[in-house]
């Protein structure tokens, strides 16, 4: 089912399935709500299942809202379903537009799992990955982007996961997209992590080589309580790599199973 829900003047929207605990799912840059498909399917049975589209992602409005307000959005979402205690799951930027949601409302997320996110890069780094959204902005530009940064997240080799990718270079803003990278980039996250109180799971995908390894232990260091969990065949999407290995580790997470750290 979905849903639409009025934030600052804008109209945001989320998919609800299941009954039970409340379980967000929130994309990637450029993503939706449609992205988590596979993992609404698994847990709408034991669960309360939203997908939300970000700000000015999918069906939602709120172009003009900066990534580091993303988290208001989530506080609306919870205002609107009347919910007071969450889970989170998120990948790259939803990841963490939850983790600046966990840091100022710690009593309501219970826990939260990374999924292939950076909170700081170093110079060179920022560098790289500039020109490769600077080529947003060039005439027709989208197709080399599409096609470089999918060579980037180690994801080339499934061909479902490029056909849909390069599918919805037809519904993005190009020049939000690039505007959007530019706030996650200039914003180091890194200080308010402190305030995370929750369990998180950091989920690694091996061959990942847009975000950076040194990432995740920085995350890892900063965070009070959390677990590295590595997937030496995956890429920076292993929710729709190996759904059934992701969803199986999620739900041990969500759960409260110990989870088997990986070094």
């Amino acid at each position: 089912m979905i849903e639409s829900f009025s934030h600052q003047g804008h109209t945001l929207s989320c998919t609800i399935e299941g009954r039970g605990p409340l379980l967000l799912f929130l994309h990637g840059l450029g993503g939706n709500a449609e992205n988590w498909v596979l993992q609404r399917k698994a847990f709408a049975s034991s669960y309360r299942v939203v997908a939300l589209d970000l700000p000015g992602h999918g069906r939602s409005g709120g172009r003009d809202v900066p990534f580091t307000r993303y988290w208001e959005a989530i506080e609306a979402l919870c205002a609107h379903l009347g919910a007071d205690r969450i889970a989170i799951c998120g990948l790259s930027k939803g990841a963490r537009a939850g983790l600046m949601f966990a840091a100022r409302f710690p009593s309501c997320v219970e826990r939260i799992a990374v999924v292939n996110a950076f909170v700081h890069l170093t110079p060179a780094d920022r560098r790289a990955r500039l020109a490769l959204y600077d080529l947003l902005l060039q005439p027709d530009g989208g197709r080399a982007w599409a096609e470089q940064l999918l060579a980037a997240m180690g994801v080339t080799g499934h061909r479902a996961i490029v056909r849909g990718f390069l599918k919805s270079l037809d519904s993005i803003d190009p020049r939000h997209i690039r505007a959007r990278f530019q706030e996650l980039i200039d914003f180091d996250q890194r200080p308010e992590l402190a305030d995370v109180r929750c369990p998180a799971l950091l989920v690694r995908g091996e061959r990942d080589g847009f975000v950076p390894p040194y990432c995740v232990e920085e995350l890892h260091g900063f965070l009070k309580d959390s677990s590295i969990v590595r997937l030496p065949d995956c890429g920076h999407l292993p929710y729709l790599e190996d759904p059934t290995a992701f969803n199986a580790l999620l739900a041990g997470f969500l759960s409260g199973a110990d989870i088997e750290a990986s070094a």
